[in-house]
């Protein structure tokens, strides 16, 4: 009687694991999206959850999720402000190490080490994004989760009008390789917003 009680214990377990799980899905349509004020806008994934707020003095952020894979938009005056103190648009020219939202996003390295269980970027040189918005950077990395599994994703940062943008693209690493295109897009389209 106990061991049928045990197995039946193991096996409702697991049943309830398996229930929890949740799938991802690839996105193969994307939909406009605006943050309210107007600081950015963007292609999301079509069938993703999506997320926005702030303005009138709150954060401005915004969140796509669709099961375990996420894409976390942060904006703040912070990393436009240091782009001005740094010189602002830089002159023509100069190498993009040299530019400041390179040196922006390097600085933001302790903040996603925080975020994240045992961060490691995959290449510690930031690769150059164009995108409308302003001058972008991003850094592929992985980490790992919880429950001892791998997190693979890209850490960017963009220098927008009045704001700058820390955007965090986060999935299983089996599902890295389906969503990169996804996490890219997101990033290439990012433009200036209109507020509503």
């Amino acid at each position: 009687m106990r061991c049928y009680q045990t197995w039946s214990l193991a096996l409702v377990s697991l049943l309830l694991i398996a229930g929890c799980s949740e799938t991802v899905k690839i996105p193969t349509a994307y939909v406009p999206f605006n943050v309210k004020d107007g600081t950015f806008a963007c292609q999301a994934p079509e069938g993703w959850e999506n997320k926005g707020g702030g303005g009138k003095g709150g954060p401005v952020w915004a969140k796509f999720a669709s099961g375990p894979a996420l894409i976390e938009i942060k904006a703040s005056a912070t990393g436009s402000l240091l782009s001005d103190a740094m010189g602002g648009t830089p002159p023509e020219g100069l190498p993009p190490e040299l530019e400041p939202v390179h040196q922006i996003h390097v600085g933001g390295l302790k903040e996603a080490q925080e975020k994240f269980t045992e961060y490691t970027e995959i290449s510690p040189s930031p690769n150059v994004i164009e995108c409308q918005l302003g001058p972008a950077r991003s850094t592929e990395f992985t980490s790992k989760t919880a429950f001892g599994g791998t997190l693979h994703g890209y850490r960017g940062t963009i220098i927008g009008h009045e704001k700058g943008l820390t955007i965090y693209c986060t999935c299983p690493e089996a599902d890295w390789q389906a969503l990169k295109p996804t996490f890219e897009k997101v990033f290439v389209t990012m433009e200036r917003g209109t507020p509503e």
